[in-house]
């Protein structure tokens, strides 16, 4: 039914731009001679109209099949294992530490050294052994199983060894559901139904147009392998569970991993219902002799370590601190003192011998310590585990008050609103053209902190995008006609538009030679024009951030820095709206001073109030962000809270094995780790970060 009616709107707005064209260029009655000029902003308006109800009906096409599914369909196999078979699995902290300790794989080692045992809800139990694949393992328990073990058990890795055998077989078989790896500790964001949070993160991290990705989840053509169900925040984990077990019943037949930690899985009211189970095991002494023994003179700093230090033993079961302890101690044993526990003084082992053994010129080692800590503190305390640079927010420094930046943004674009209109109202309509770009900024600074305005905190946190409305449709006429009911009501908004407009008004009358019911209808024509741009311009722009809400950030950025992903996406958005907000409010408000004094003077009226209206959708959705963004960055690193630039850096922890790149993001290699930095910024020291 909605494609008929728009086939029908499409054909009525084409038979109106016939119409509209001949009476623009056609002959026409004396009596009509004077109003000619109407016509061309009506075709400039019907023109507008035609091509939104085109771009919507492509929008309303059938989901992408033939060559472009298939080609979707290659780009998100190969993101997939660029983001997490290249960058972190084949980057792991075991084959980091062998590479960088020199250990060489015997005949009959196992990729990794922890063993796995299975068990199936129909009774079979087993244990991998060295034979046997990861993927077999999941077809053996029906393809819909929960990975558990111990921190630093090696859960990820084997989900991601999982990952990469089911990447390789759907690349050679068109048919195979394409697996995708996810991390769940951002679903207690929006706690939408698990299919549309699926949705949203294949368009998020992956880049997959939203209408692809929803047809491949509802035909069961996706494999979620989802990391970090123990990730999502304590009171929100039962009910992340429970969305997983919903999905799972109405798709019984989708193939699907879980992992977890098993002792936060024990914790779960109710239990994933999956047929099998994966268990990984401690390693065993005897596993651990027998891989130090293998690894011969690469590994003698943490054999001689255990000797000096018997307690170090009770780590070695954990093959994520089995590496990090090949690393720590690749010089000889440390101090079996100090400062925190073993496990604390063996990550600060750590981190102390990577910088050591790779320094870099622009950062101490006492710096990049510093910045790991606060970078650590600020996920721990947003819940999330994949940094990105829309994360970066004044609130990070203690030593700055957190709006300040955003007020300077705020009247940083106030002004520079009511200094285009300005220079445009003078050069067009005279002084009076002085008091419209006075309304203007007093307008746009009013808008702005009255009414919902972004700053960096709420696009980081996406936390105000309405959960229960993620499958709806954007329709911009009604939507635009809700938000301009909410402004108008705003009486503080409302009425200084007003008086803004009658300001306006007024300043055209004293200039206006006309006396009586003519000069009286000039001035209400000035007043109505402006009045009706700025509640146009004001309920458009809501309607636009309610838009970029419902879509969410963009997938797949490129690499700069400033803009941040999302203040690019609002870039773009802002881009495309404002020249079509700048004509309709052009010509809304033209029309009557047109109609009251000359179409001359309608046209020039309207180009500046239309400048207005499309200047301050741009200040309000990006520019001021924007500004905010470099204001907050440069001072941030003035305070030395983070270095500006901050993706070097970023890029300088990965070579350290600090952090891992995925996609436009960085995790810590292990959510330990993350853990160790957090602890050293807490609450009470917060303001222990020392002034540069």
């Amino acid at each position: 039914m909605r494609r008929v009616t728009t086939v029908v709107l499409s054909v009525v707005c084409v038979t109106l731009l016939g119409v509209v064209t001949n009476v623009a260029t056609g002959a026409l009655p004396d009596g009509w001679t004077p109003h000619l000029w109407l016509a061309w902003p009506a075709l400039a308006v019907v023109v507008v109209a035609v091509m939104v109800v085109e771009i919507r009906r492509a929008r309303e096409s059938a989901p992408v099949t033939g060559v472009a599914a298939a080609h979707a369909r290659r780009v998100l196999l190969d993101r997939v294992r660029r983001y997490w078979i290249s960058s972190v699995l084949d980057r792991s902290l075991h084959q980091e530490a062998r590479i960088q300790l020199g250990v060489t794989a015997s005949a009959d080692d196992r990729r990794y050294p922890w063993t796995l045992r299975a068990t199936h809800r129909d009774g079979f139990t087993g244990v991998l052994d060295q034979g046997a694949s990861v993927a077999g393992l999941f077809e053996r328990l029906d393809r819909a199983v929960v990975i558990l073990g111990a921190p630093g058990s090696g859960k990820t890795t084997t989900l991601l060894e999982l990952a990469r055998e089911l990447v390789d077989a759907a690349g050679r078989d068109p048919d195979a559901p394409i697996p995708v790896v996810l991390n769940l500790s951002s679903w207690a964001t929006r706690r939408l139904p698990l299919e549309q949070w699926l949705a949203a993160e294949l368009t998020e991290r992956y880049g997959i147009p939203s209408r692809q990705a929803t047809a491949w989840i509802e035909a069961g053509a996706v494999l979620p392998l989802l990391d970090g169900l123990d990730e999502v925040v304590a009171a929100r984990r039962d009910e992340c569970a429970a969305a997983i077990a919903v999905f799972h019943a109405r798709q019984p037949l989708t193939p699907i991993a879980v992992c977890c930690r098993e002792s936060e899985y024990r914790e779960l009211r109710a239990g994933l219902p999956v047929y099998g189970t994966v268990t990984i095991q401690p390693l065993t002494r005897p596993q651990i002799e027998r891989y130090l023994d293998r690894s011969g003179p690469a590994l003698a700093g943490l054999r001689a370590a255990l000797a000096a230090d018997e307690g170090l033993w009770e780590f070695t079961g954990s093959p994520l601190l089995l590496a990090i302890m090949g690393l720590a101690y690749a010089d000889g044993p440390g101090p079996t003192d100090g400062p925190g526990g073993r496990r604390t003084r063996l990550f600060a082992r750590y981190v102390e011998t990577m910088l050591r053994h790779r320094p870099h010129p622009a950062y101490r080692p006492e710096q990049a310590v510093q910045y790991l800590t606060v970078l650590g503190h600020q996920l721990r305390k947003r819940q999330q585990t994949i940094f990105v640079l829309d994360l970066v927010a004044p609130t990070w420094s203690p030593f700055w008050a957190g709006r300040s930046a955003d007020l300077l943004s705020r009247a940083l674009a106030s002004v520079a609103v009511g200094g285009v209109v300005t220079l445009l109202g003078a050069a067009l309509i005279g002084w009076p053209g002085l008091v419209v770009g006075l309304a203007a900024a007093t307008l746009t600074l009013l808008a702005l902190v009255r009414d919902e305005y972004d700053d960096l905190e709420l696009i980081a946190s996406r936390e105000r995008r309405p959960e229960d409305r993620r499958p709806m449709r954007v329709n911009w006429v009604t939507d635009t006609a809700d938000e301009l009911r909410d402004v108008a009501g705003n009486v503080g908004v409302g009425w200084a538009a007003v008086a803004a407009a009658l300001l306006v008004g007024l300043a055209f009358g004293l200039t206006d030679g006309l006396r009586g019911w003519p000069g009286l209808l000039a001035d209400f024509a000035h007043w109505f024009g402006m009045l009706l741009a700025t509640l146009l311009a004001l309920a458009f722009t809501r309607a636009m951030l309610f838009d970029l809400y419902l879509i969410g950030p963009p997938g797949g950025a490129p690499r700069r820095e400033i803009p941040s992903p999302a203040l690019r996406q609002r870039l773009r958005f802002a881009a495309t709206g404002a020249p079509l907000l700048g004509v309709v409010t052009g010509t809304l408000g033209g029309l009557p001073v047109g109609l009251a004094r000359t179409g001359a003077d309608g046209l020039r009226y309207g180009a500046v109030v239309g400048a207005f209206a499309a200047s301050y959708l741009l200040v309000a959705v990006a520019l001021g962000p924007l500004t905010e963004q470099w204001l907050v960055r440069r001072r941030l690193a003035r305070d030395g809270v983070v270095p500006r630039p901050l993706r070097p850096f970023l890029d300088y922890a990965v070579q350290c094995l600090f952090l891992r790149d995925v996609g436009d993001g960085y995790i810590f290699v292990h959510r330990e780790l993350l853990e160790f930095f957090a602890d050293r910024l807490t609450k009470s020291d917060a303001q222990a970060l020392p002034r540069p």
